[in-house]
């Protein structure tokens, strides 16, 4: 079949035809098999959460704070809690790469991306990161000393920052979430 025109030309597809197959692999050949590939690793993942399959597909399903917003207000984290939550670990990421801290992750486009040249930009964004960071800190030890009986500074480290699942520590999660909330104006 021969394209009318020049423009007709450069749209008609190229090359060998795809197979139409419903699966493919991570690398885009076709799959032999009759399902998908994470398949098995999704019914893991909801059976051992408690969630169901299409919960488990979300992408927030693979950390803990994820888990508890999935799981909503009433028995996990508000949108607005998940949301502060992940404000702060954006904030202690980049605290961390001001301190040129050893276990901080690099962010290739951030400005605060550890180098041997150090510019008056980059000495002003870490003293400002710092800044916020100290006052996050300081928000978080308020609501510590409102909360006498909670660990928040546990379910911080723990919960939040490390990932770790502690039902017995969800409400403790949730104060600490909602002085983060207060603090991001989320």
């Amino acid at each position: 079949m021969k394209a009318a025109t020049r423009a007709a030309k450069l749209r008609q597809k190229r090359g060998r035809p795809k197979h139409e197959v419903e699966y493919r692999e991570p690398n885009g050949r076709a799959s032999r098999s009759d399902e998908p590939a994470d398949k098995l690793a999704l019914e893991t993942r909801a059976r051992r959460l408690g969630l169901t399959v299409i919960q488990a597909k979300d992408q927030r399903a693979e950390t803990y704070i994820g888990y508890l917003a999935i799981l909503g207000p009433r028995d996990g984290l508000s949108e607005a809690q998940y949301e502060a939550a992940i404000q702060y670990l954006r904030l202690r990421a980049d605290w961390l790469m001001s301190k040129k801290a050893p276990n901080a992750s690099v962010d290739n486009g951030a400005i605060g991306t550890p180098s041997d040249y150090v510019s008056d930009a980059y000495i002003k964004w870490c003293e400002d990161v710092d800044d916020r960071y100290t006052d996050c800190r300081r928000a978080i030890q308020e609501a510590q000393g409102e909360h006498r009986s909670d660990n928040l500074y546990a379910a911080l480290d723990l919960c939040i920052i490390q990932g770790q699942r502690f039902d017995h520590m969800i409400g403790a999660t949730r104060l600490v979430c909602n002085a983060l909330v207060k603090f991001f104006r989320v």
